[in-house]
């Protein structure tokens, strides 16, 4: 067993926002991995693949968008979004800031090495 604080993860970058790793293959998870994300008012979670794993984003407090390719949709706290692999996606906080916490499996480790995000 593994008792861990959301905000005692390890940072990654994917924008300007608060976001850590804090469950995954690094503290001897084996099939998920589980992400906490933070960001202030129009603040964007990079949009980014992962080829083979599933996402599975909750929203614990704001509003804001997930972009799944080139369409939005709004989301708001209580929402809980499947993007299934393959998928291209990420977010962008609204006006209230966006608060969420994301499962993938199974675990994606180009995510933290910015390898989900496709080249340009």
């Amino acid at each position: 067993m593994l008792i861990k604080r959301m905000d005692d993860g390890e940072p990654f970058d994917m924008g300007l926002g608060d976001t850590r790793r804090v469950i995954g293959p690094h503290t001897g998870a084996k099939h998920l991995t589980f992400n906490y994300a933070k960001f202030s008012p129009g603040v964007a979670f990079k949009q980014h693949i992962h080829e083979s794993s599933e996402d599975l984003i909750i929203v614990l407090g704001g509003d804001g968008v997930i972009r799944l390719d080139d369409n939005e949709y709004p989301i708001k706290e209580g929402d809980v979004i499947l993007v299934s692999e393959g998928e291209y996606h990420g977010t962008v906080a609204g006006p209230n800031g966006l608060f969420c916490v994301s499962v993938q499996a199974p675990p994606d480790p180009k995510l933290y090495q910015g390898g989900a995000q496709p080249q340009t």
